[in-house]
């Protein structure tokens, strides 16, 4: 059975330093996978994935203002996919897979669109695609920056998160996400409540370049996605219109009891579907060399 080890580090971006974190398998898959994690983790959220999935080697940084890494001020998906391109250029060979979640799927779309011939293929896991107009405007809600005690994250993530969680898996996800020091220190989030609502407010305003529509239909690479079938972000309803808006054909998988982090509590489904489309596309990489 292939094993693996973890390795980090730190490295100056464009004015700030950013960690990151990589899955390097004893055995790899011929492509490996760039992993964006969403605006409410860090890259912690992709570390059960990897050691599950074992043979994928997965290169996960905490982008700019999560996490372990610094905060330049700005919120563009642009910048947040040229940090995403500058770290790839470093760590991993010239030809790789980009995976994002949530917000950071617009990213992975970014990327891929900014350097296609370095990108073979894109997985969105439950992007947030809206069903209709967008609602009226209402005060931001109150965003908890730390918990005193591990069971008090467990409980607000288990009545904010929809979804099953088995009870190992609400521990796992806590452990792999927050930010804790020391045995009695509180359990952090990976952000700060001002610095994600900045992001939220950019996101929303008209200066915002997050437009999926916009991005998938101009990706020519493959593109795979997941959607939770519990979830709320990404209602079952708004599948048919955003899968439309490829040009190439993109594969959806449902995971039927996921929320919102069906890598976190499908993962059994969501690596069968990643590593048959990384094979798929190694595959159709290797004819267009020949």
């Amino acid at each position: 059975m292939t094993a693996g080890r973890w390795l980090t580090g730190r490295r100056p971006a464009a004015g700030f330093e950013q960690f990151w974190r990589e899955w390097r398998p004893d055995e790899a898959h011929p492509l490996p996978v760039l992993a964006l994690h969403g605006s409410l983790t860090q890259s912690g959220m992709w570390t059960a994935l990897a050691e599950s999935a074992r043979s994928v080697r997965m290169l996960c940084p905490d982008q700019r203002g999560f996490g372990l890494s610094g905060d330049p001020g700005s919120d563009a998906c642009a910048d947040f996919a040229a940090d995403a391109l500058a770290l790839a250029r470093d760590l991993l060979p010239p030809c790789t897979v980009v995976l994002g979640h949530s917000f950071a799927c617009s990213i992975a779309l970014e990327v891929a669109l900014r350097a296609n011939a370095r990108v073979a293929g894109v997985v969105l896991v439950d992007p947030v695609v809206r069903v209709g107009a967008p609602p009226p405007a209402a005060p931001p809600p109150s965003l908890p920056e730390s918990f005193a005690t591990r069971a008090d994250a467990e409980r607000h993530f288990r009545e904010t998160e929809e979804g099953v969680w088995t009870d190992a898996t609400l521990r796992r996800f806590v452990d792999d996400i927050m930010l804790h020091d020391g045995e009695h220190g509180p359990w952090r989030m990976p952000y700060t409540a001002a610095r994600l609502r900045r992001l939220r407010a950019f996101t929303a305003s008209p200066a915002s370049d997050y437009d999926l529509f916009a991005k998938a239909e101009a990706v020519r690479c493959p593109v795979l996605v997941f959607r939770g079938g519990m979830s709320k972000r990404f209602p079952a309803a708004a599948g048919p219109s955003f899968l439309a808006a490829f040009s190439a054909p993109a594969e959806l998988v449902v995971c039927p009891t996921s929320g919102h982090f069906p890598n976190a509590t499908e993962p059994g489904l969501v690596i069968d579907a990643l590593k048959g489309f990384l094979a798929g596309v190694s595959s159709r990489n290797g004819e267009a060399a020949d």
